[in-house]
């Protein structure tokens, strides 16, 4: 009864379409009839490589001779069928050399039969490659459903082998790391991600600790990613070790960006902080302010009883002046306690720091480097302008008494998006970079004092908040030593990178250049600078020479172009071309009345904004025509 079983089950064997690749007529034959009386359908023979490729697309198995016509042998033909047809391939050959074998191997057979064959070894050679060949499908249709679910989440995701080198890189890791997954493939993981806690004195790697544990680990709560570009990010993540029958394969990363997250915790327990003392600060004015109302107003009285006596006068001047302190004192509290009511408007916070920046360098007031870096294109905000400026002011002169002596403060700006739960957020980022080191840097933000630089930063709170933003500062490192970073992220409004002319067409369409003009008119400039910041541009303003010049130097960032009357355009590219080497100037011309043709980097006054914007466009284009390389 189980020889039964047996013989019933080989009968039902599945059979195959079988190309058979063999150049010897007599061999060929044999090994077709034998594979027909097993129930096998052969395509062929053929005898050559260019005839396997021709007949291999019908095929489901190929048994091909190593040595064949042809100036391509049997395995050139089967590294070519496996790479268009993915087909199972069982090599002939009644040579079984070691060079032989090793060249063979490299097209990935499914079998290796030295001839002459014998009764059993086709048949069973066929049906272990047919049931190799389906494993190995269904381990490449799970690795590519892996491979497509891994890529498709949102979390960043790293591959790692036991080696601790990336095999797998997923979008957002791509976009968080810096790196693309052709780049990282085969580096080692910490020099693709590098995480740091600020606590630790080194970087850290949770992969260690998840071995041990052999499990997942969570990042520390304070993690950053040290991206590629330089970018500190706040992630969440975890590490968890991959085996496979007590066998370690390698690890899994997987992190998302918490900067959002940290921010909003952040700031929430800063207003916490800053509504409780808020609160008090407006009980303790409102009931102090009547006490010193009443000791000011019967330190009155007793001036005008007993001013005459000797020694009295004195005294009682004093308890005037201290009344009078204590009572500007309660009207700070009364103030830092009451939300200040502002009147939004649409702000470009890159204007609005160069309009101030006589202001803020007389807050520097020397004795620091000071230095501006907006962002081409950083945005707009919705905020109070005065209430900016301020925070501002305010932001600056803690920086400034805060940096020792000689020390570097930085203002820039950037558009940043943060994710949120359904779509990412766009910002204006202000920061403010010094030297300087906090001695309490969490605490920042709160009130010390009544004193007005205490409550100034708190104030900036109150603006972030009110204008649904963030504030926070934080420790920097670095080779030449430590220093603070205080960011002021506001929401971004949508820019209008190119503004509309009369006939309706869009007038503009070049990218955000910065431009140097220079104009002693301040309403003039004042028009201007709102006109180009609308088209796209960044406007650097200037009365002077001497002004343009100083700007120049101290703008750390690419200057395109200077506007500036025809007397003087070609000192300031002159003098700047050693901070500025592709500086072009427009000169504005001053002759009344009939002149000759104007070149196309000239302007005559009177122009109108479009005229003017036409020929900054028409000069930054040919900048970029000359800039771009030839074609071959």
């Amino acid at each position: 009864m189980n020889q039964t079983h047996i013989s019933h089950t080989h009968e039902r064997a599945r059979a195959y379409r079988v190309l058979v690749v063999e150049d010897e007529g007599l061999i060929a034959h044999d090994i077709a009839r034998r594979l027909e009386a097993q129930g096998h359908e052969v395509l062929g023979p053929a005898s050559t490589a260019e005839e396997a490729l021709e007949l291999a697309p019908g095929a489901e198995i190929v048994l091909m001779d190593i040595r064949i016509d042809g100036a391509r042998d049997g395995i050139d033909a089967a590294l070519e069928i496996r790479a268009r047809h993915h087909l199972p391939v069982i090599f002939l050959t009644a040579h079984a050399d070691r060079a032989t074998l090793e060249r063979a191997k490299q097209a990935g057979p499914f079998g290796y039969i030295v001839k002459p064959l014998g009764p059993a070894s086709l048949q069973t050679g066929i049906e272990m490659a047919i049931a190799k060949h389906r494993v190995d499908r269904l381990l490449e249709e799970r690795e590519a459903w892996l491979r497509a679910v891994v890529g498709s989440i949102a979390e960043a995701a790293i591959v790692v082998d036991p080696d601790g080198r990336v095999r797998l890189l997923n979008g957002a890791a791509e976009k968080l790391t810096g790196w693309t997954q052709a780049e990282a493939e085969g580096q080692p993981v910490q020099t693709v991600a590098r995480f740091a806690d600020p606590g630790a004195e080194s970087d850290f790697d949770s992969i260690p600790l998840a071995l041990l544990r052999g499990g997942p680990v969570a990042f520390g709560r304070d993690a950053r990613l040290l991206s590629r570009d330089g970018r500190e990010i706040d992630v969440d993540g975890f590490a968890a070790p991959v085996r496979a029958s007590g066998e370690l394969l390698g690890a899994v990363l997987t992190f998302r960006d918490a900067s959002a997250r940290h921010w909003e915790e952040r700031q929430l327990r800063q207003a916490q902080r800053l509504e409780a003392a808020g609160r008090l600060a407006a009980n303790a004015a409102c009931e102090y302010s009547t006490l010193i109302d009443t000791i000011r107003r019967q330190n009155e009285v007793l001036l005008r009883q007993f001013g005459g006596l000797p020694g009295a006068r004195e005294a009682l001047e004093s308890i005037h002046r201290a009344a009078l302190a204590a009572t500007e004192m309660t009207r700070r509290l009364e103030a830092f306690g009451t939300r200040q009511v502002g009147q939004p408007e649409a702000i470009q916070v890159n204007g609005l720091l160069r309009r101030m920046s006589r202001l803020i360098e007389s807050a520097a007031g020397g004795r620091v480097r000071l230095a501006m870096r907006p962002a081409p294109g950083a945005g707009r905000v919705r905020a109070d302008a005065a209430q900016i400026e301020s925070a501002i002011l305010g932001l600056v002169a803690h920086a400034c008494r805060m940096t020792p002596e000689g020390g570097h403060v930085l203002i820039d700006t950037a558009h940043v998006e943060l994710p949120h739960t359904g779509r990412p957020i766009s910002y204006v980022v202000l920061g403010i970079t010094y030297t300087g080191v906090e001695p309490e840097i969490d605490r920042l933000f709160d009130p010390a004092s009544t004193e007005v630089s205490s409550l100034a930063l708190a104030q900036v709170h109150w603006l972030a908040a009110e204008s649904g933003g963030y504030v926070a500062a934080r420790s920097i490192h670095s080779a030449s030593g430590g220093g603070t970073r205080i960011e002021l992220l506001l929401p971004r409004l949508g820019d209008q990178a190119l503004i509309t002319g009369g006939d309706g067409q869009l007038a503009n369409a070049l990218e955000a250049a910065t431009i140097l003009l220079v104009e002693h008119n301040d309403a003039v400039r004042a028009e201007l600078h709102n006109f180009f910041e609308d088209a796209g541009h960044n406007l650097i303003e200037a009365a002077d020479t001497h002004e343009a010049v100083a700007l120049g130097e101290m703008h750390q960032e690419g200057l395109d172009l200077v506007i500036a009357p025809e007397a003087h355009a070609a000192e300031i590219v002159r003098r700047l071309h050693g901070f500025h080497p592709g500086l072009r100037a427009l000169s504005v011309v001053e002759t009344k009345g009939a002149v000759e043709r104007l070149a196309p980097n000239q302007i005559r006054r009177p122009f109108t904004e479009r005229e003017l914007l036409e020929k900054v466009s028409g000069i930054l284009e040919k900048r970029t025509e000359e800039a771009s390389p030839a074609a071959v």
